[in-house]
């Protein structure tokens, strides 16, 4: 079986790296996109078909891969070439005659888009080459994308009752998804996977929390993280003469929006910006804080609160998008409403007055939960699955 594994770029995100590297140890994986950087893939099973960023080298290996099609699938050619004329204006149409090709020429059994945005891109797949699309549900893409976008909106209701399957990080998505006319026998839910590796950064919790607390924000500067309503519970803890130390840890640059709302509200002494590290750098470095911090006001589920419950770090979270499949306040963490800044200081203030024993009751559950829902040997072997099924679904 040949599973195009397709995010746009190679490489991609850590999830979708391991679910190449999962997948590959059984099927074939064929990789589509822009080659944004080398990346060397050690299971020949992995073949990567990518367009280069420099225009010359792009044309070049294009025009041998155009050759191969008219040579051996000259009713692939026709196909591309109608899609191509779907497109408007001869820039776009140049871009999307580069980016189809490969595509087109070496032909998957199965597409799985791992961005609902790109979809539109590739029906013509299912329509007109009868290969099997499956699209993954995660995030922004989903909970509010098309929510200010009625285009999108629209493009999805029109496009996801011809998807053959679903890919849906929670069960919150899986939910939310059928608002678009996603069918809900066709989702399946599987957790993303949290590396084997993580696990070895885990220690159980054995200390008393003082002043100042030491609190941890990961997630790149986005309105919807929440971070305003963050420096709004800092604020309310600096009049209660709650002492804290923040730490945002983000690999994009700081708005300008929350630099003023830092000095306004005076925390220039009390917060401090990291950029982005290194997977094994932020986990020793989140394991020297009391607390993890998401404030988000939409999330499937978010990495960074499995991979604090995954090294024993307590944590907060806003009670939004598929959060509380995994938060049980009081019992892996503590859950609070999102645009609520009382509650997150209230929150804090609380986890911080926590007893050792209780501490260490609460981060011992978020282990265990995040170890046996969250396996990435698990994950794979579903993801497997739905490939399988959905190739012998028509036969």
């Amino acid at each position: 079986m040949k599973v195009a594994i397709f995010s746009g770029t190679i490489p991609s995100t850590t999830f979708v790296e391991h679910l190449i590297e999962g997948v590959s140890k059984h099927h074939t994986v064929y990789l589509f996109g822009t080659q944004k950087r080398p990346k060397h893939y050690t299971n020949a099973s992995v073949k990567v078909y990518g367009n280069s960023q420099s225009i010359l080298l792009n044309l070049m290996v294009s025009f041998f891969r155009c050759l191969h099609l008219v040579l051996r699938y000259p009713k692939r050619l026709s196909v591309l070439m109608s899609e191509v004329k779907t497109y408007k204006g001869a820039y776009n149409k140049r871009h999307a005659f580069l980016r189809l090709l490969p595509v087109v020429l070496h032909k998957p059994d199965i597409f799985h888009v791992q961005w609902a945005k790109d979809l539109s891109k590739w029906i013509f797949l299912k329509e007109k080459l009868d290969v099997k699309l499956i699209l993954s549900l995660r995030g922004a893409h989903i909970n509010y994308s098309p929510v200010v976008n009625k285009t999108l909106a629209q493009s999805y209701q029109q496009n996801f009752p011809n998807v053959d399957a679903f890919h849906a990080v929670s069960n919150a998505m899986k939910a939310t998804s059928q608002k678009y006319n996603a069918q809900g026998s066709k989702i399946k839910v599987i957790h993303s996977p949290i590396l084997k590796s993580t696990f070895n950064h885990y220690s159980v919790w054995n200390k008393n929390i003082s002043e100042p607390i030491k609190i941890i924000a990961v997630g790149r500067f986005h309105w919807v993280k929440g971070y305003d309503y963050v420096l709004r519970a800092c604020n309310i803890l600096k009049e209660n003469n709650v002492k804290f130390q923040l730490t945002f840890v983000s690999s994009n640059p700081v708005s300008e929006a929350m630099l003023f709302q830092i000095r306004k509200f005076d925390l220039t002494n009390e917060i401090r910006f990291i950029n982005g590290l290194a997977q094994n750098e932020l986990f020793q470095l989140m394991k020297t804080f009391d607390m993890s911090l998401l404030s988000s006001l939409d999330e499937g589920i978010a990495n960074v609160v499995l991979e604090s419950m995954a090294i024993g770090l307590p944590v907060i979270s806003t009670n939004c998008g598929g959060m509380p499949e995994v938060v049980k306040h009081r019992e892996t963490g503590w859950l609070i409403p999102i645009r609520d800044a009382q509650a997150m200081a209230d929150a804090i203030v609380e986890l911080s007055q926590t007893p050792k024993e209780d501490l260490k009751r609460v981060t011992e559950n978020a282990h265990h939960l995040v170890r046996h829902t969250f396996n990435s040997e698990e994950s794979i072997a579903q993801f497997i699955e739905l490939y399988e099924s959905v190739i012998t679904q028509n036969h």
